[in-house]
């Protein structure tokens, strides 16, 4: 029986008599699993017995129930959990590419994600073409004799662009490439690359995955084959692992995933329109707005978009200071996803940088990040519109 979405994040994993007919999944904090006798550790590591846990930095039946719910969540065959989205991010590049490799990436990827690409792959001889991805003929110009990965980041996190992910993933696969994609800003609910073709999505768990705030995860979402390979080496033998406590707390927040999720797209397309259409501002970045230049690959490809979005403010980055101070009920914080409203200067720590970083990243001095939380939506705009209202 087909399970459908929310259903799997209540049940997945969770069967009748499990856990001792527990209804909420136990917190197992545990170090080992002992085995009851000489044969039992011996018919283990030989690989005969399977359906068994070992030593907690390689399975645990907690982080088990949740990779089993994501996995099923995104379409995926398999699911590793790993301590943070950089974590899974890190494990998903490296564990791929080897030496010589080439990459093609999306230039206004995540921040963090450009320097894994530029700072520690090169070490291992491992090269990056960044290109905008607006178009297929991009990504066909990049491409290699020694290209291995594609790596995708759509809608992105800055101006919330988007690449068309069956015609790169049809691309990649003549050609043999692996693809992946950093799926956080779309998350499962709204969007599914595997169903498009793509080999592996990644998430950070951090944001609306888990929801509440409180816990740095990331996941690895693939074929057996290719999570395996990365689950062997760059997951549990690094220790890059999602501790139980940790694994306990997103399977809590992925009980009310659905529902807000549905808030967050209802509520994050209303204020983009509202704030549209104020005066104070220059330009809205959304993929569901019709003013967006991919609004109808986003319709193609997304259910919905989220809370999150970006505007551009008349009267530049001074202003942008007065409104972000103005806020009552955002907290100024580097996050999202959460059930708060958050507000971030995306250039707060590059205030002196040149055209090359804003084009290459997608920012400039008069955009502002928000996020909308799960505050009266009447109480946002209020506060929105007085604080744009600041001279």
């Amino acid at each position: 029986m087909t399970k459908k979405f929310s259903t799997i994040c209540q049940h997945l994993g969770e069967e009748k008599g499990a856990f001792c007919d527990s209804v909420v999944p136990p917190l197992f904090e545990t170090v080992n699993f002992y085995f009851k006798n000489f044969r039992e550790a011996a018919d283990y590591f030989a690989g005969s017995k399977t359906g068994r846990y070992y030593y907690t930095r390689v399975l645990n039946p907690t982080t088990e129930v949740l990779e089993k719910k994501l996995a099923a969540l995104e379409g995926g065959e398999a699911c590793k959990c790993f301590a943070s989205g950089m974590g899974a991010i890190g494990a998903a590049i490296m564990g791929t590419a080897r030496a010589g490799d080439h990459v093609v990436c999306v230039a206004a990827v995540y921040k963090n994600t450009h320097r894994i690409l530029t700072e520690i792959a090169p070490r291992y001889n491992i090269s990056t073409t960044f290109i905008s991805g607006k178009s297929i003929d991009e990504f066909e110009r990049a491409i290699r004799p020694e290209t291995r990965i594609i790596y995708l980041e759509s809608p992105s996190s800055s101006k919330y662009s988007l690449q068309d992910l069956g015609a790169v993933a049809g691309l990649a696969k003549s050609k043999g490439i692996i693809t992946m994609i950093d799926n956080t800003c779309a998350t499962p609910f709204n969007q599914n690359p595997l169903a498009f073709g793509i080999d592996l999505v990644i998430h950070s768990g951090s944001k609306y995955l888990n929801g509440h705030g409180d816990v740095l995860m990331g996941a690895v979402i693939g074929s057996k084959d290719l999570v395996g390979g990365i689950a062997g080496k760059e997951h549990y033998l690094m220790g890059n692992i999602l501790p139980p406590f940790e694994s306990w707390l997103v399977l809590r927040g992925l009980r009310s995933f659905p529902v807000r999720m549905e808030h967050f797209n209802r509520v994050g397309l209303e204020i983009a329109e509202f704030l549209e259409e104020h005066p104070a501002v220059a330009r809205v970045y959304y993929p569901m707005l019709a003013s967006h230049p991919q609004h109808h690959l986003a319709l193609r490809q997304m259910r919905g978009a989220g809370s999150l979005l970006a505007v551009e403010l008349k009267g530049g980055p001074a202003k942008a200071a007065r409104f972000i101070d103005s806020l009552r009920y955002f907290k100024i914080a580097a996050s999202w996803g959460g059930y708060e409203s958050l507000v971030w200067y995306p250039m707060i720590a590059k205030p002196d940088a040149g055209p090359e970083y804003m084009d290459l990243h997608d920012v400039n001095p008069s955009m502002v990040r928000i996020f909308i939380g799960m505050e009266d939506i009447e109480d946002i705009k209020e506060d929105l519109d007085q604080a744009l209202r600041k001279d």
